[in-house]
């Protein structure tokens, strides 16, 4: 990979995570960390991004415009988003519906459904969610129609919306590219936004799974307020006034 588009990656996992790690980015570029380390004094100098003690985030807090592929986003805060989803299972109970959203660490959750043998009621937009979660014989497994997107392989359009609509669920489970006490959560794409609507409102309980550089990030569509949000479940990386802003809405916000 050239320079520049190692640069331009930088950026869009930047864009995608508000900060991350050299470590994150040389094991997600293959690159050294000398290698990395030349491209982050590079941005600064540029002034698109800010080191940080073993990192670097973006100089400010912009809307999310662009959005890495559903591969990148998985190499990122992997540790965190296991346990994240090792959290979301422990709420999920035997003989509870629930719809599970396309994403990462959505995906991580599947995968834990799939390992168990707890009888479930699924729906999902995802086919790799299915796929996780198929392994478990114990599930009665739905998913969506509709469009696939190709950055998030999720299934969008009124096909989706319309599936999602005939199902009244226990339980909810939401990725988010930002959230905001004003926006509420925000995705890039308004056809996946208004799938995520849906999730929120066919169900009795939800859940947003969501790593901490989601906070204070907004993205081009309103998926939901935080008004119709239950529960948070992120990482220790949010700190303790920003959980306590949530907390004071009434959310019960979880840090693993």
């Amino acid at each position: 990979m050239f320079a520049e588009e190692r640069r331009k990656e930088i950026l869009t996992l930047l864009k995608a995570n508000q900060s991350i790690s050299v470590k994150e980015l040389c094991d997600t570029l293959m690159a050294s960390e000398a290698t990395i380390r030349r491209d982050l004094t590079f941005l600064e100098d540029e002034g698109t991004i800010q080191r940080t003690h073993g990192g670097a985030m973006l100089s400010n807090n912009i809307n999310v415009t662009e959005e890495p592929t559903f591969f990148q986003k998985e190499s990122i805060y992997h540790e965190e988003k296991i346990r994240i989803a090792e959290k979301a299972f422990a709420y999920i109970e035997e003989n509870d519906s629930v719809v599970i959203d396309s994403g990462t660490t959505t995906l991580a959750l599947a995968r834990l459904i799939g390992e168990s043998n707890i009888p479930l009621v699924v729906v999902t937009n995802s086919s790799m969610v299915a796929h996780a979660i198929a392994k478990n014989e114990q599930v009665e497994l739905y998913t969506v129609g509709g469009k696939i997107r190709l950055n998030t392989l999720a299934t969008v359009g009124n096909l989706a919306i319309e599936s999602l609509k005939k199902f009244n669920v226990n339980k909810s489970f939401i990725g988010s590219n930002g959230i905001t006490i004003e926006n509420g959560l925000t995705t890039p794409d308004l056809a996946e936004a208004d799938v995520k609507r849906t999730m929120i409102h066919i169900a009795a309980e939800v859940f947003v799974l969501a790593d901490s550089s989601k906070f204070n990030k907004v993205a081009l569509c309103e998926a939901g307020p935080i008004s119709m949000i239950d529960h948070i479940i992120t990482d220790t990386g949010l700190d303790a006034d920003m959980m306590d802003r949530y907390l004071r809405h009434d959310i019960d916000v979880v840090r693993v």
